[in-house]
């Protein structure tokens, strides 16, 4: 992950997760859902759909996780969501769940821990990446993250009350085969490791793929029923 080093350049270069964002605002709007007791927020980064969700929030504590430490002027629970400390398991409970782009990178046992977090009838809001997220990388480099299908999502949240499970695509366009890979650097988001980006493969991203990449988009909207 090269988020840290992408601090400056996430929020101009990360525009599908800004969209992400606001979908899951929507989301909360179609059902009515505004007030929240304690509300988490796993993978907050620097805050970008922090400050979204709580324009649209009333809460009385807003609790921010992320693995990495950004310096923020706002307080975070520095600790990797694949490995929560028992001690925040057992103490803390919550009315709203939240999380942007952030599930891709966790364990699928996250819906567990995430379950046991939540007070009954608590909400569970999320976005993710699907199985043809970054499709044209995965191609030129044989590199991805282990995205999952929708059905494989419902399956995960089998013990909560599904309200909303969708997908969405995007198509992004660049001027050339450099800039879409400026643009996995800017926004920190690649999986690409030590991968080589010699002049073969910006030729076969603009032969094959005309400078465009793909955005597969999974929301996630559920409550603790039990």
């Amino acid at each position: 992950m090269n988020f840290l080093k992408a601090k400056s350049t996430y929020k101009t270069a990360a525009k599908v997760q800004d969209l992400m964002g606001q979908r899951l605002c929507e989301l909360l709007k179609t059902y009515r859902l505004k007030e929240f007791q304690r509300v988490f927020e796993f993978g907050c980064g620097t805050g970008e759909f922090s400050q979204k969700l709580q324009k649209n929030l009333i809460f009385k504590d807003y609790v921010k996780n992320d693995i990495l430490d950004y310096k923020s002027e706002f307080e975070v629970e520095i600790f990797d969501m694949n490995h929560i400390p028992k001690a925040f398991l057992k103490t803390q409970k919550f009315n709203l769940i939240t999380s942007n782009a952030t599930l891709q990178w966790l364990k699928e046992d996250i819906f567990t821990n995430l379950y046991a977090l939540l007070k009954k009838d608590g909400i569970l809001l999320l976005s993710s990446f699907g199985q043809e997220n970054l499709k044209e990388i995965k191609i030129l480099s044989g590199l991805s993250l282990p995205y999952k299908s929708l059905k494989s999502h419902k399956n995960l949240l089998k013990d909560f009350e599904i309200l909303e499970l969708k997908e969405e695509f995007f198509k992004l366009e660049f001027e050339s085969a450099l800039e879409v890979f400026r643009h996995l650097k800017q926004s920190g988001v690649n999986s690409l490791g030590h991968f080589f980006l010699g002049k073969e493969t910006l030729l076969k991203m603009q032969e094959l793929f005309g400078n465009t990449l793909t955005y597969h988009s999974i929301y996630i909207l559920c409550r603790k029923i039990s």
